[in-house]
């Protein structure tokens, strides 16, 4: 299915809207029409001081009689000047009433529809894998739903409406001139493919060029969100010339890339205008004989005459309708493609009602990788009881942060499998599953909002008086009536008005208030100074009583008084015991504790 075909799928919702406005602009090119039709009594009759109040025919039908002006007026109006006066301003007003609500129409259904297409991508990429955004950089991402849709936007509600408008009113005008002289219009329309031709040529390169200029936006927006969101290492490092350099090579290149389509945009216009102008030098020519001999009228050669100048705009502007067209195609690639693709992890359709959890976590000989033929974790077995506290250590790539992030299902095991008391995570619906999981990890993940609305994020039902004491279990009550709000301070951007201990408080008191049976701890302290560690560290005591946790650290002393310790070495389980069993057996376990430890003394 082409991108116009599947654009045009998202007006089925609005098809009576749609209906209306066609026929609306069916209206308005029939009065284009009969504005030209209305030229040729205004030089025959109404200029001519011979002219009686005889009929005065506008337009002949094949198999007899015809429409005459007087048809359409009251029978009392008999002046010649009155009815063709009348009729002008009648016609004028039917055409801007009938042009104003089917532009309203046409543009209440491209916008709707765009938002709706705008919705649905977001849902389609928020209910993503957590693989799929670190394939696909942020910028991309913004560049999709934003720019992208902006140019389908344009295209699916202002230029849908100028299309509907120029192909009547072209319709409504082509009649009117093989009415008056068929042969002279054949004549006429010899050079339309000398403009169809290059036309759609010009149309091919705008959409090549559109794609382009899509991904060199996006090349942007992920510059600017790489610097903004890492604006205190730019500063530190002094590497603000250096971030400015790269934007400027990025619009640069944006530039280039505009001003392609620009200038295959810009040769349309004058294209069509010198064989416009060579069409009425020669039809000049021709009307001077053909009223010389008779052949045909002033006011017949007149409306000729307008009504092929007043198709010139018509075509001219679907030509720039296909222009217009052709960028939507270029930047629905984008979108389609974003829609195309499919979760890694997709929940089934039977899948089972988790209860809350009673009994155990199990690891049955979990293998897993990031990439095709890279194991990163192999044949993990592991249980994990309820209200056991778990810890897993192990140097940097040992796969820690992975085997917590396979319990949640953020990714799907490559091989074995992960029970959730008894049932296969992958079989259990995953709102149920990550409802009953608590995570507090090492980047703290605020919200610009208040403080207040980020305790309570992830519940619908929001209760004060639990977010108080959760803020009191989590050590953040105080700190927050400090601010000028207390619980209704907005907090700014990722948390930034606060401190990282606070920021890590704010983030217990979030896990405190799901009161989830299940916690994560992924590196929970290890960005924090020793004061806020201490801090924090009784806060997760709090959060940790009867719960069962899986803590992930670097730093030995935060898994001390953990009931098992699991030890990870190139993504296998190669120890596991307390802390004081694991020292004294003199493996992978003692030599991290003499390297954070040992060493560390004078």
């Amino acid at each position: 299915m082409s991108q116009i075909t599947r654009l045009l799928s998202f007006i089925r919702p609005y098809t009576v809207r749609f209906v209306v406005a066609v026929v609306l602009m069916a209206v308005v090119g029939a009065c284009e029409a009969l504005t030209a039709l209305l030229i040729k009594p205004v030089f025959d009759k109404v200029l001519d001081p011979r002219a009686t109040s005889t009929p005065i025919l506008l337009f002949q039908f094949p198999w007899g009689g015809g429409l005459h002006l007087q048809d359409l007026l009251p029978s009392r109006i008999h002046n010649v000047w009155t009815m063709v006066a009348i009729a002008i301003v009648g016609v004028t007003v039917a055409k801007g009433l009938a042009e104003f609500l089917a532009t309203y129409f046409v543009n209440f259904i491209g916008h709707s529809v765009v938002r709706d297409l705008r919705n649905l991508l977001y849902s389609r990429i928020i209910q993503q894998s957590i693989g799929f955004f670190t394939k696909n950089p942020t910028g991309r991402l913004m560049s999709a739903i934003t720019s992208d849709i902006e140019k389908i936007q344009n295209a699916v509600s202002q230029v849908s409406a100028d299309f509907l408008k120029q192909c009547f009113t072209l319709a409504g005008l082509m009649a009117v001139v093989f009415y008056v002289d068929w042969q002279l219009a054949l004549a006429s329309l010899l050079l339309v493919p000398f403009i169809v031709y290059p036309a759609a040529n010009i149309g091919r390169y705008i959409r090549i060029s559109s794609r382009s200029s899509q991904d060199k936006m996006a090349e942007i927006n992920n510059v600017l969100q790489e610097t903004f969101s890492g604006i205190r290492i730019v500063k530190a490092f002094v590497m603000e010339l250096f971030e400015l350099a790269k934007f400027r090579a990025a619009t640069r290149r944006l530039l280039k890339i505009n001003l392609r389509w620009v200038l295959a945009q810009a040769v349309t216009s004058p294209l069509m205008e010198i064989l416009g102008a060579i069409t009425i030098a020669g039809l000049l020519l021709y009307a001077r004989n053909a009223i010389l001999h008779q052949a045909q009228t002033t006011g017949g050669f007149v409306a000729f005459l307008y009504a092929l100048i007043k198709m010139y705009e018509p075509i001219k502007r679907l030509t720039g309708v296909n222009n217009a067209y052709q960028q939507a195609v270029g930047a629905s690639e984008q979108v389609f493609q974003f829609l195309d693709i499919r979760s890694e992890v997709v929940e089934k359709p039977q899948a089972v009602e988790l209860k809350t959890f009673q009994q155990e976590i199990l690891f049955d000989h979990v293998g897993f990788e990031y990439e095709d033929g890279v194991p990163l974790l192999q044949d993990v077995n592991l249980r994990i009881a309820k209200g056991e506290v778990v810890a897993i250590v192990g140097s940097s790539g040992a796969g820690k942060t992975t085997l917590a992030n396979l319990i949640p299902r953020f990714f799907d095991v490559a091989r074995g499998r992960i029970l959730f008391d008894g049932y296969d995570v992958r079989d259990v619906k995953l709102s149920l599953l990550r409802g009953q999981i608590a995570l507090v990890t090492q980047e703290t993940i605020l919200f610009n909002d208040t403080v207040f609305n980020n305790i309570s994020y992830g519940r619908t039902a929001q209760n004060e008086q639990d977010v108080l004491s959760a803020a009191q279990a989590a050590l953040a009550h105080d700190f927050i009536m400090e601010m000028p709000q207390g619980y209704q301070t907005v907090i700014g951007e990722r948390g930034q008005r606060l401190s990282g201990g606070q920021r890590q408080r704010i983030a217990v008191a979030r896990a405190l208030y799901k009161n989830a049976p299940v916690l994560i701890l992924d590196e929970a302290t290890s960005e924090l100074d020793t004061e806020s560690e201490l801090l924090v560290q009784r806060a997760l005591t709090n959060l940790m009583a009867g719960r069962t946790t899986l803590v992930i650290a670097h730093r030995l002393s935060t898994v001390r008084r953990a009931d098992r310790i699991v030890v990870l070495d190139r993504g296998t389980v190669s120890e596991v015991g307390t802390h004081d069993d694991l020292v004294n057996r003199g493996g992978i376990y003692q030599r991290l504790h003499e390297l954070q430890f040992v060493d560390a003394e004078p």
